[in-house]
């Protein structure tokens, strides 16, 4: 990756039972305030010689240097779907395919996120603002999405704080990027049909 980042369509599209797996996503139960605009669900595996073995248990951890937002709490969230892990699966083996990552040993994190929107409400994708996940390399995959504006995806480098990607993604397009090198962010989004809207991302991080 010449510029710290990809973007990319998936070969095959997401199914149908993924997409409505995500319709049973449970609150996330660590945020703040009484209006609960995430819903999400987690699961972590590793990569070993080209093979991904998932791990039990569903914690994770973010510095509060990383995430000023809830950083410094042990959070464990409910586990993730088997039909969105066969989803993962296949986006991670389209990560491969394209030599982005190295397939001998990894270890990854999946997180199946939808921000809710209402009339009353905004959805917040990112809540604690730009931000460095902590990991070597993050991918952010866009689901789907209804009745909304908004969401759209930035990356910023590090350094200079110069935006060197701002977009709405497509379904089914994947974000790949270098975490060390580059902070992102997802702007609100805000219900333009309907009484209730969602925008919905799987997100991957990965570290040796």
């Amino acid at each position: 990756m010449k510029k710290n980042f990809t973007i990319f369509e998936l070969k095959n599209k997401i199914n149908k039972e993924s997409l409505k797996k995500f319709d049973d996503l449970k609150n996330d139960k660590f945020l703040k305030g009484k209006w609960i605009f995430r819903k999400r669900s987690y699961a972590k595996a590793k990569i070993v010689k080209s093979k991904i073995i998932w791990q039990r248990g569903t914690s994770f951890f973010q510095s509060k240097k990383n995430n000023k937002y809830i950083g410094g709490v042990n959070r464990n969230f409910y586990p993730m779907n088997i039909k969105i892990r066969q989803c993962v699966e296949e986006i991670i083996f389209n990560i491969f395919e394209k030599s982005l990552i190295s397939s001998n040993k990894i270890f990854i994190g999946a997180h199946a996120i939808r921000i809710i929107c209402n009339k009353k409400n905004h959805g917040y994708p990112v809540p604690e603002g730009f931000h460095h996940d902590g990991f070597d390399y993050v991918s952010i995959i866009s689901v789907n999405k209804l009745g909304i504006k908004g969401g759209k995806s930035y990356l910023k480098n590090a350094k200079s704080k110069k935006i060197v990607f701002e977009k709405a993604m497509k379904k089914n397009e994947v974000l790949f990027f270098n975490d060390k090198k580059l902070m992102h962010y997802a702007s609100p989004i805000k219900l333009v049909n309907g009484r209730v809207g969602y925008r919905d991302v799987i997100v991957l991080t990965f570290h040796e």
